[in-house]
């Protein structure tokens, strides 16, 4: 129904309502709107410039049907943001892949069986934008729908379908196909409906294989002379009309009375942009398609603008200057921040002290007898009711939460959506794997205050907001077109006002050529925008092989076929790598990265360190993976690893930061921290997830599956610690400070002991505040204050440049903050 008929009948009803009963009247609109035009698909090409071949490009309907783009295809600048050319890309040298797999990815020759199709390839994957339910020799994991089964099926019902079109400088001496639709298989006899522009002829031709009919329906010559314009084309199945408008007017309309569906088809397919050998390739750049059940015009109309859904505005919160920022000259404006010693970023001397790693304490097992699918990729958030959740993914991938008053007791709260997989605490219906970490984000306005940076379906990196955590809407273009292959790990920096989200890649390679796990970092001002990124050519791949330990093949996007997008490669930072203190073989499987929420310029990761059984290392280390030993691939541990930026890390291997080992009456090989950490007083609570079983493990045992928690000490992660036999001096870099009490988060134990004082910039000690000076800290403190003999308190220096230094022996220091009395 056409919306100016919608309102016609609308308004008769409410002339009716003297005479109909109220309930009549509500049930006849009723019926009106559910008669109203349903968006079956719309694609709007918003996805980055320079998107790689076989990535997917989103329906922004609420039916998602993704195509994915092609070697004949390329996202350019459209008339709402980005649009689809039929340009193809430069040529590439196919390579060869493992016999295994080649035929999966696309990697090998087209060759066709007798009186068969020939099997797309890498070789001839030259569509622009396509849909497939055939090609079946391929990885498809982007959710494909059967378009033949489908409203994509155009036929003998009222449909619209509209799009911009701009042609300017596009040779049009050619028809280039808009869309076709085929029964399938692809390129074979069989019925095909496709709509052609001819603009030499002037004309858009409906070819319909299914009827044995051609419409043909002029159009404005002008439009086709350059320009964005918008076409739209109408069928009202009634009248067997088949209308045509340009920019909204009225331009002809056709008697396509006997226009049909083509049939149903298991190798059906949707080409947008050429036809199914990937010839006549459309004229300029397309944008905004939508296809329509229903008459969504009528008459003539007002030419649409985007309909891309609009967004709530959001406003960064922003914190202070990061301190140790690298063009930073001068004394660190320290004022009252808190300083967690997790590395020697503020110190000018440390002579005697290291660094070093506390492993919080093991506390109880919290979730137990675990039965069915359950990831291991935990996240932990605290929410504004003060309630702790911890969310993973279970069945087909769907993301299911437990909650806790006291963080020790778990449930899965029933939501009231009823039973989904047989669950009733399931949170997001959709397969996201648990690959994100639903958190809190200040930015947000109250309907988005949740958000969840995760894969979706296995064809990129998606954002989904929520009022509550508990109720998710996704946001439908990917905001990266790279899948990841586990949990990206997201936080927003209020320091730098920026989201920074790490997500895995499996580009490297190990010394005996297994995958090595890396993590990429991404960047973002706006978590729901699609983040650009410089594509990298053939060559440029190529090139990189003599720097990093590239895997084939090359370019990266061809790893999974041409129907299922590529990982995370180069075009990315890369951060989380073994080094030389690392074994061979050695890889981190997920970084668990974070802003510290109770310091700033602290930022925490704990990277999931996998000491593989399998390839690398000696015989004697590779047949601990053998089958009869019952073990698997390999155990994992928890490190640490510390930032002043939320880039660049420095890692603590040892101790682990969470080992394997005895942990409530198991012996737990693999540990997988959690992502996210709650503060109950002067505790930090963590948890993880511990299996008794190994990674691919030979010998199952579900039983053995747990979630534990952990308990460590405000600031605690790292300290600074001093020897026991001997004293030891410390000293800052030049600071200036606010307030009149300086605290210590330190522990001495019995015997060990600490003193602080101030020296000026020539490193002279300040009289009355001298190290010598310095009452005694001994014992084990979370905010202990300086004290000194002269009585003078430390009001006298704030806002003058000091160092601060502190002569400790057998203590940890885990912390330092000057603060004002009154606030504490």
């Amino acid at each position: 129904m056409a919306r100016r008929e919608l309102q016609d009948l609308t308004e008769e009803f409410t002339n009716m309502t003297r005479t109909v009963p109220a309930l009549l009247l509500l049930t006849a609109i009723e019926l009106a709107h559910a008669s109203e035009p349903q968006t079956t698909a719309l694609w709007l090409f918003d996805e980055p410039q320079g998107l790689y071949p076989s990535s997917a490009l989103d329906d922004s309907s609420a039916n998602d049907h993704p195509l994915v783009i092609g070697l004949g295809g390329q996202v350019v600048e459209g008339r709402f943001g980005n649009g689809l050319s039929a340009t193809p890309r430069p040529a590439i040298d196919v390579p060869p892949g493992e016999p295994a797999y080649e035929a999966m990815f696309g990697l090998g020759d087209p060759v066709a069986p007798d009186g068969g199709t020939v099997p797309m390839t890498w070789h001839n994957a030259d569509f622009a934008a396509l849909m497939t339910a055939g090609e079946k020799h391929l990885r498809k994991e982007v959710g494909f729908v059967n378009p033949s089964r489908s409203d994509l099926n155009l036929g003998d019902f009222d449909w619209t379908v509209e799009f911009w079109l701009n042609t300017e400088g596009a040779a049009a001496s050619a028809p280039g196909v808009v869309f076709e639709i085929g029964e399938g298989p692809r390129a074979v006899d069989g019925a095909v409906n496709r709509l052609v522009l001819d603009a030499a002829g002037g004309v858009f031709v409906l070819e319909s294989g299914s009827a044995g009919t051609d419409y043909r329906l002029e159009t404005d010559a002008a439009s086709l002379e350059g320009g964005w314009h918008h076409f739209a084309f109408e069928y009202e199945s009634g009248a067997g009309e088949l209308r045509h408008y340009v920019d909204g007017k009225p331009v002809s309309a056709a008697d396509a009375s006997g226009f049909k569906p083509v049939p149903e088809g298991d190798e059906a397919y949707l080409s947008l942009g050429r036809d199914a050998n990937w010839q006549q390739p459309l004229p300029g750049v397309i944008d905004e398609v939508r296809f329509s059940r229903g008459q969504v015009y009528g008459s003539g109309f007002e030419a649409p603008a985007s309909l891309a859904p609009s967004m709530p505005a959001q406003t960064l919160v922003r914190g202070p200057a990061l301190l140790f920022a690298p063009d930073e000259d001068g004394p660190l404006q320290l004022g009252s921040r808190k300083h967690v010693f997790v590395d020697d970023a503020i110190l000018e001397s440390a002579e005697g002290v290291e660094f070093v790693v506390n492993p919080p304490r093991l506390a109880e097992r919290v979730i137990d007898n675990i039965e069915g699918p359950f990831r291991k990729h935990l996240s932990v958030v605290e929410d504004e009711e003060g309630l702790i959740r911890i969310y993973n993914s279970v069945e087909k991938d769907y993301l299911q939460v437990y909650v806790s008053e006291d963080g020790v007791n778990f449930e899965a709260p029933d939501l009231g959506q009823g039973e989904i997989e047989g669950k009733r605490n399931i949170v997001i219906a959709e397969n996201v794997g648990g690959l994100g970490n639903p958190f809190i984000d200040p930015n947000a306005p109250p309907e988005e205050r949740w958000k969840y940076f995760t894969d979706f379906q296995r064809r990129g990196i998606y954002t989904y907001v929520s009022p509550d955590g508990y109720n998710w809407k996704r946001y439908d273009t990917a905001i990266l077109p790279f899948r990841s292959g586990t949990q990206s790990c997201t936080f927003y920096d209020d320091q730098r006002g920026l989201y920074v989200s790490y997500h895995r890649s499996g580009i490297f390679h190990t010394p005996a050529f297994d995958t090595q796990r890396s993590s990429v970092v991404t960047e973002h001002e706006d978590l729901r925008v699609s983040l650009p990124f410089e594509p990298l050519s053939q060559q440029e791949y190529l090139d990189l092989r003599a720097e990093y330990p590239l895997r084939t093949p090359l370019p990266w996007y061809l790893d999974n076929g041409p129907l299922t997008p590529g990982g995370f490669g180069m075009e990315f930072p890369h951060r989380f790598d073994p080094d030389d203190r690392d074994p061979p073989g050695v890889d981190f499987y997920i970084t668990k990265a974070m802003k510290y929420p109770w310091a700033p310029d602290t930022y925490l990761a704990f990277p999931i360190a996998y000491f593989h059984y399998e390839k690398d290392g000696p015989v004697g280390r590779q047949v601990l993976g053998d089958e009869e030993r019952g073990r698997g691939s390999g155990p994992l541990e928890s490190q640490v690893s510390v930032s002043r930026n939320g880039i660049d890390w420095s890692r603590y291997p040892d101790p682990a930061y969470v080992g394997i080992g005895r942990h409530e009456g198991r012996d737990v090989v693999t540990a997988y921290i959690a992502n996210g950490m709650v503060r109950r007083g002067d505790e930090i609570w963590q948890y993880y997830f511990g299996e008794t079983q190994y990674h691919s493990a030979h010998e199952k045992d579900e039983a053995g599956r747990g979630v534990y928690r952990l308990v460590q000490r405000l600031d605690g992660f790292v300290s600074l610690d001093s020897p026991y036999d001997r004293e030891v001096t410390v000293t800052t870099r030049p600071l200036v400070f606010e307030g009149d009490r300086l605290e210590l988060n330190i522990d001495t134990d019995a015997v060990g002991y600490a003193q602080v004082g101030f020296e000026d910039l020539d490193g002279n000690p300040i009289e009355g505040f001298s190290v010598d000076e310095s009452v005694y800290f001994n014992g084990d403190f979370i905010a202990a204050g300086a004290e000194w003999l002269s009585g003078r308190q430390v009001s006298e220096l704030q806002g003058q440049p000091v160092r601060v230094v502190l002569r400790m022996r057998g203590s940890k220091l885990y912390a330092m903050q000057f603060t004002t009395t009154a606030s504490n």
